[in-house]
């Protein structure tokens, strides 16, 4: 490290210096924690949908046949662990790719796609650097990294193996190479950048809204080709739907399209995912019944809550400061910022996640800001000076102190595993359980046989998942009757689902009417909840007894 530090301090002097140690900051706040919760996908029930698709993947099953999700990072996560399969047959821990070695111990998969994510979102940092140094100068740059570094929701997701994170750093990745085309790099950067897009498009859909800053870029790099064209006798109306047609959307819907090639070969299964998913962020998910205007809920909670009151509020300036300067750049990112807001803000599913893509960019904007600020006055330096920096300490300082406190949670014990041991210590074997998402991760009485081929006498239950409620949607797994007629002894209910749809009650009143049944008909033999130091939703541990007879 100390050799590393004085190269950079060689080449690049004190700003090289900052950089490391702002990147250095950035990973050890996404390493602190990865493991929590392994071999078991607590920290978000996502990754136990993600991971399968990319063990599967590595086995050499490439049509996902689930397209709510693009298959790109399915396909990066299943490339490491075709890279660790001989890391671990030279260890002699067996086979990688067998099918009883991953359902005995997922940990070391959730642990690598973890790790993939670790890496993108430390990466992230690097490029909103480049991004604000190449734009505004390095002390923009230096400072939108050094934010970035600490942001929770992306500093969060860093820990998690799910596609939020991967995409973000993909699509900082199209910024910087559209950048660079607009900056007098030329018509390759341009195609170059086109292809990133696409790739982060193939990692999560909602960042097809590339395609715009993409497009403006293309008039910027094209217009002298145009002008010469048009000079020779071509007709402009024709020119230009074709230069950027093949120098954008070609290359983008290309790399879109190899890097999640089943949404072609498989065309109706993705049709399908595709308009299901549409469908769910139109009627809205659980949780979000109360959201209200979804552009103020996106703006005051989701925003708000990412960056912290000052520095959206410098975010917020930062925009407006672009739109009076206009430069290059500030035409490529602030149609893509607003633009991308107000698809988001249509959606009845509001969850924050969804606003990470913008948040890098916000926070470029934000430092330009606070530094042109600075720079206004020159006679004023001494007040706006002090002044700015008290606001960017402050603007740092909740953020960071939210991330230190996420990474401090990822070490206490959790509720699903608490209830998860009990249930084998106090439920028979091979018991008929209903369980919601959220719940203790049972093993199923299907996977029994991959724990006896590893030498392991496993506890293993008849599981029946309970589906998440969804607004307007029919909810048949809460019957109690019907669960009984099925022969399901015990039922187990999370406070991450039951909590949501008490408080909603009239949006669910299968759901809700369930729970009190629940408590009124039947046997709470068991109630776990979190206390200090402790992780995890309430779980409720209800026995129904059998069938009716």
């Amino acid at each position: 490290m100390r050799r590393v530090a004085a190269r950079l301090w060689r080449r690049h002097g004190l700003a090289g210096v900052l950089l490391l140690a702002v990147m250095a900051l950035a990973l050890a706040l996404r390493l602190k924690g990865v493991t929590w919760g392994l071999p078991y996908s607590l920290i978000n029930v996502d990754e136990s949908t993600v991971v399968p698709k990319a063990f599967e993947a590595a086995r050499g099953r490439l049509n996902p046949q689930f397209f709510f999700y693009p298959s790109f990072f399915f396909y990066l996560v299943g490339f490491l662990y075709l890279v660790a399969t001989p890391v671990w047959w030279a260890a002699q821990q067996g086979n990688f790719l067998s099918q009883a070695a991953f359902v005995v111990d997922p940990g070391p998969y959730f642990l690598l796609g973890r790790l993939l994510s670790v890496a993108m979102g430390t990466a992230s940092v690097y490029l909103v650097y480049l991004i604000g140094r190449v734009a505004f100068g390095r002390p923009a740059g230096l400072l939108a990294a050094l934010f970035l570094a600490v942001v929770p929701l992306h500093v969060a997701y860093s820990h998690m193996a799910v596609t939020d994170v991967t995409a973000v750093a993909l699509s900082l990745l199209a910024f910087a190479l559209l950048q660079r085309a607009v900056g007098g790099g030329g018509r390759r950067w341009l195609v170059w950048g086109a292809v990133a897009a696409g790739l982060a498009t193939s990692t999560k859909y909602n960042l097809g809204m590339l395609v715009l800053p993409a497009t403006i870029a293309a008039v910027y790099v094209c217009r002298e080709e145009v002008a010469r064209r048009v000079a020779a006798g071509a007709r402009a109306a024709l020119v230009w739907p074709r230069l950027v047609a093949w120098r954008v959307y070609a290359p983008m819907l290309a790399a879109f399209i190899a890097a999640s090639p089943f949404v072609v070969l498989d065309a109706p299964g993705f049709i399908s995912d595709f308009v299901r998913q549409n469908r769910i962020m139109e009627r809205g998910w659980l949780g979000f019944e109360s959201a209200g205007n979804g552009f103020w809920y996106n703006l005051s909670t989701n925003l708000g809550g990412a960056l912290g009151v000052v520095l959206l509020a410098l975010g917020v300036a930062g925009l407006g400061w672009a739109l009076w300067r206009r430069t290059r750049i500030d035409v490529l990112i602030v149609p893509y910022v607003f633009g991308y807001f107000l698809y988001t803000g249509t959606w009845t599913a509001l969850a924050d996640r969804y606003l990470l893509p913008i948040i890098p960019l916000l926070i470029v904007l934000a430092m330009r800001f606070a530094v042109d600020l600075v720079g206004l006055r020159p006679r004023a330096r001494r007040v706006v000076m002090p002044l700015a920096v008290a606001v960017l300490l402050v603007a740092f300082v909740v953020p960071l102190a939210a991330s230190v406190e996420f990474d401090r949670e990822l070490g206490g014990p959790d509720m699903r595993v608490a209830a998860k041991e009990w249930i084998e210590a106090n439920v028979p074997p091979g018991a008929s359980i209903a369980v919601e998402t959220h719940g203790p991760p049972l093993v199923r009485a299907e996977a029994a046989a991959d724990y006896r081929a590893a030498g392991i006498d496993a506890v293993a239950y008849r599981v029946t998942r309970l589906e998440l409620p969804a607004p307007a949607t029919p909810d048949g797994s809460r019957d109690l009757a019907a669960l009984r007629a099925q022969g399901v002894e015990y039922v187990v209910v999370s406070g991450a689902v039951f909590e949501r749809v008490l408080a909603a009650a009239e949006v669910y009143p299968v759901a809700a009417e369930f729970y009190r049944r629940l408590d009124a008909d039947t046997e709470l033999v068991k109630e776990f909840r979190p206390g200090p130091g402790e992780r995890g939703p309430v779980l409720k541990v209800y026995r129904i007894g059998g069938p009716a007879g």
